[in-house]
């Protein structure tokens, strides 16, 4: 990620955080914050400025420690935080000799195959395609599916968590089971989309989900949480019926 693209990143993480008023965080109050966690920091509203606009500013390690702190990250983004700092971008770090046609065609057919219930999702958790054992485990109609599609952030999955339509599924779970699972699914969110925060369409989705009480309430809790649940290894039954009851384990939400 080049200097500019990682400052809109980092203003647009900063204005994800708000003050004790209601207003989102400004470059002189991420500044006293920074300060007030580490007295030595150089991050001042004009060395913050300076970061956002992109242009050269010693990020040393303790530095991009005290950004990442003052911006309230979790494990999980702090992770990718640090790795986009260092100027490389996704395709670099992981690079692929195929092209993304192919890579998408592969997918498909292996999501068909799988004899589980699955389904692919994108940077957004927005749902790409699910299989054909999916739909009847959650108790939904392809019509239910596109009739949520023709709404904003319809095909998200946590949109989708946090509906109405996701009830039945949510009945089955003890208190205990649906809160790990709703934190570890906040969790992962915050963790994949971190490259594309600065980007529109996260603008739109999260301003969207932040509709939702419970969503506003996970989003914020998995800072506490996180260093309880990222490792993974959470055990949840879901079914239906129809298809009997799976017995999930979540994999390391943190490698």
């Amino acid at each position: 990620m080049v200097r500019k693209e990682f400052g809109s990143l980092v203003a647009a993480l900063r204005k994800e955080q708000y003050d004790e008023g209601g207003e989102r965080l400004t470059q002189a109050n991420l500044a006293r914050l920074c300060q007030q966690l580490d007295p030595l920091s150089p991050l001042s509203d004009v060395v913050i400025g300076k970061i956002e606009r992109g242009e050269r500013v010693n990020l040393d390690e303790q530095t991009l420690l005290n950004l990442a702190d003052a911006l309230k990250l979790t494990i999980g983004e702090r992770r990718v935080f640090f790795l986009l700092a260092t100027g490389l971008d996704h395709p670099q770090i992981y690079p692929s000799l195929e092209d993304d046609t192919a890579v998408l065609t592969q997918a498909l057919a292996l999501l068909e195959s799988i004899r589980l219930p699955a389904l692919l999702l994108d940077r957004y958790l927005d749902i790409i395609a699910v299989n054909s054992l999916l739909l009847p485990m959650y108790q939904l109609s392809p019509a239910t599916m596109h009739q949520r599609a023709q709404k904003p952030g319809g095909t998200n999955l946590l949109d989708f968590i946090f509906s109405a339509d996701f009830a039945t599924m949510r009945q089955q779970m003890p208190p205990q089971v649906w809160h790990r699972f709703a934190v570890g699914n906040v969790i992962y969110f915050r963790r994949v989309s971190l490259p594309y925060r600065m980007t529109s369409y996260f603008s739109m989705l999260l301003r969207h989900l932040r509709r939702n009480r419970e969503f506003r309430w996970f989003w914020e809790q998995v800072f506490y949480e996180d260093k309880m649940y990222f490792v993974g290894g959470e055990s949840f039954q879901m079914g239906s019926a129809e298809t009997g009851r799976y017995h999930f384990l979540t994999a390391p939400l943190v490698t």
